[in-house]
Parts: structure tokens; C-alpha cells; sequence
């Protein structure tokens, strides 16, 4: 019987890799060519409302009854309010920027402005933090203190407020410095008097709270104007405890010293018999010191041109801050805005915490 071989042939199969894409550049060019309207549209749109400039657009705002911000232990009730004017904080994008340019009540603000030479933005944000905290308690002092009403200030926490471009240090804006080269400070002055006993070149460490942490950190001495520095701005932020408990409930994207008089008007209408509203709605702000002067903010014309002004009563008591001497002030620029519009409001002086009660006093 015959055998019948079987041969088995390979032969190679050829792909033709570029086929498919010949096909898909063929569809990608047919979809440019009738959707290109389109995507320019769509790339201007995504360029104008994405990329962010170096800027903020402040606008109107409204009233943020303090009420709800502040409360004291078994408060005396009050018929009116007292109410923290604010102003929203726009990214600066491009189409906002273009309005700011129409809408006259908008104001363009540079971030160079509120940044310390090249410092990242979140120093800013953490910057306004540190303010809102220090000025919760020169409110709680000025307020008690007024009320005659005991407080005793517990803690002084030195926290680094700025770092400068010159300086050869890991601290941050934020950082509360506990310990220079294992000597502890309390105050400024101890501060000073440390590193004035550095040679320039020491490299000095510094034991740091950091995001409620322990941790340690270093900075290098250098010589300017014939002192010796470490390159950061330091601040006084005080803890302040009181015979009557007093809780701040600020909203994390709340920041700024701004509310400081508001605050301690607050406080104190809570802590005595004497409402000093009247019944009335009373808006303002200003910063304050531990002493109750009173300091001048940015944002006037905003504020004043808000569209809550239209809507309030004719009772209506506005208390802008003033900071003399200054010539172009918070109160003179208020006044202008309130006289073009004839608005139906009382303006209120603000130099310091007892003047402002003495003139609410005569409404």
C-alpha cells in the first residue's frame, strides 16, 4: 500500500499595519474639516475660562449676620443685628478681568499686591487665616475689657507671618516657633535677643508648630543693613481665655482681619443688658487692635455698592472704618459712594471701639 505524504506549507501572512491608519487619519481630517468652527470656539472658550492671571476681581457681596458667627455663653438678646459687609473674591480669569473693566462696583486687584515678592499663593491663603485668628482676640480683649468683664491672655504664639527671598530657611507661613536652639521664646523680644547672639553664617533650629505637630526646622543667619536676620516676619497671635466662653464658627473659605470691630461690637452687645442695635440693622468693618483702635480695610466702593444696600431699611447704619490721617480714607470714600447714589444710610466715623459705642449711643 502506497504511502501518501502530506506536506504542510507555512507561508507568511503579511498585515498591512498601515491600512487601519490611513483609515483613521482619513476620518480625523473629514472631522476637522466639518467640525473646526467648533473646536476653534471650543478652544478660545476653554483658554478664556481656565487659564488664570495674576489677579483678583472683588464684587459686591452682602451682610453676614455675626450673630451666627459669634456666640457667648448666656448672651443678652439683642432686637437688631450686627452684620460683617464683605466682598466676593473672583479667579482672575480672563472674561471676569474684561468686566471688571465695565461694571463699575467690580475692582481689579493684583495678587502682587497681597504677596510678599515671589511667595507661593497658599502663604496668601494661610496669611489670612493667621489674621482671622489674631483678630478674634483683640476682639474678645477689647470687647471684656470694655464690659469690664475678666479675660486673661494665656498663650502668645509667635507665628511666621512672611518669608522673604533671602532668606536660607524650611520655615513656612504658618509656623508656630516654640524654641530657638532649645531656649524657649514667648515674645518677640526674646526672639530678637537670640538671634542678635548668632554669628552671621549660624545655622540656628527652631522647634515649630506645623499643622498642630511638633517638627523641626532650621534657618541660616545673614547680615543686612547692619542686622542680623533670619529672613521672616513674625506675628503675635493671642489666646485669650474668658469668664464667659466665646466661640467663632467661620466657615473654612472665611479669612481676613476685616471683621475685627464688627467682632468686638458683637461680643460686647452679647456680654451687657444695653442692646446697642435699637432694633436697628447695623453693618460694617474695619480691623482692630488689642487696644480697640480701629484700621482701615481695602474694597469700600464694593462694599458700598453692593446690592443689598438697595434693598435694606432706611435704618439702615453703616459702620466704616476710618484710619487717620490718611486723606483718601475708608469713611470720606463710603460717603462719596452713599451721596451719588442717595443712598438711606447713617455713616458712622470709626477711629476706635469706645467712639463707635459713643456714637451708636447718639442714633
Amino acid at each position: 500500500m502506497a504511502r501518501k505524504n502530506t506536506i504542510l506549507t507555512l507561508s507568511p501572512v503579511l498585515t498591512d499595519w498601515s491600512a487601519p491608519c490611513q483609515v483613521d487619519s482619513e476620518k480625523t481630517k473629514k472631522f476637522l474639516k466639518n467640525n473646526y468652527k467648533f473646536l476653534i470656539i471650543y478652544g478660545i472658550l476653554l483658554l478664556l475660562f481656565t487659564v488664570r492671571l495674576d489677579y483678583e476681581v472683588y464684587t459686591p457681596g452682602g451682610l453676614s449676620n455675626l450673630n451666627k458667627r459669634i456666640s457667648v455663653d448666656n448672651p443678652y438678646e439683642s432686637k437688631g443685628s450686627l452684620n460683617l459687609t464683605y466682598v466676593n473674591a473672583k479667579k482672575g480669569i480672563i472674561p471676569m478681568i474684561l468686566l471688571s473693566y465695565i461694571i463699575p462696583s467690580w475692582d481689579l486687584v493684583s495678587i502682587d499686591d497681597s504677596r510678599i515678592e515671589d511667595e507661593d499663593y497658599i502663604d496668601i491663603l494661610a496669611r489670612g487665616k493667621i489674621d482671622l485668628k489674631s483678630v478674634n482676640g483683640n476682639a474678645t480683649i477689647t470687647a471684656f475689657k470694655k464690659a469690664n468683664m475678666d479675660y486673661n491672655i494665656v498663650k502668645n504664639d509667635l507665628t511666621v507671618y512672611y518669608v522673604f527671598n533671602e532668606a536660607t530657611t524650611n520655615l513656612k507661613v504658618g509656623d508656630i516657633i516654640k524654641k530657638v536652639d532649645d531656649e524657649v521664646v514667648s515674645d518677640l523680644a526674646s526672639f530678637k535677643k537670640l538671634i542678635s547672639e548668632k554669628n552671621v553664617g549660624d545655622t540656628v533650629t527652631f522647634t515649630v508648630i506645623r499643622n498642630n505637630k511638633e517638627t523641626i526646622k532650621t534657618g541660616k543667619i545673614y547680615e543686612s543693613d547692619g542686622g542680623k536676620l533670619i529672613g521672616i516676619y513674625l506675628t503675635s497671635v493671642l489666646e485669650v481665655t474668658t469668664d464667659k466662653n466665646v466661640v467663632f464658627k467661620y466657615k473654612n473659605n472665611e479669612s481676613g482681619s476685616s471683621g475685627g470691630l464688627m467682632s468686638a461690637l458683637e461680643i460686647y452687645n452679647q456680654l451687657t443688658k444695653s442692646d446697642i442695635t435699637k432694633g436697628l440693622t447695623i453693618a460694617g468693618t474695619g480691623t482692630i487692635d488689642m487696644d480697640g483702635n480701629v484700621g482701615e480695610i481695602a474694597g469700600v466702593k464694593t462694599l458700598s455698592q453692593s446690592k443689598w444696600l438697595i434693598v435694606l431699611s432706611t435704618i439702615l447704619l453703616l459702620v466704616i472704618c476710618l484710619t487717620f490721617p490718611l486723606s483718601a480714607d475708608n469713611y470720606e470714600e463710603a460717603k462719596q459712594i452713599v451721596n451719588k447714589y442717595n443712598y438711606k444710610i447713617k455713616l458712622i466715623e470709626a477711629k476706635n471701639f469706645n467712639q463707635v459705642l459713643e456714637d451708636l449711643e447718639k442714633i
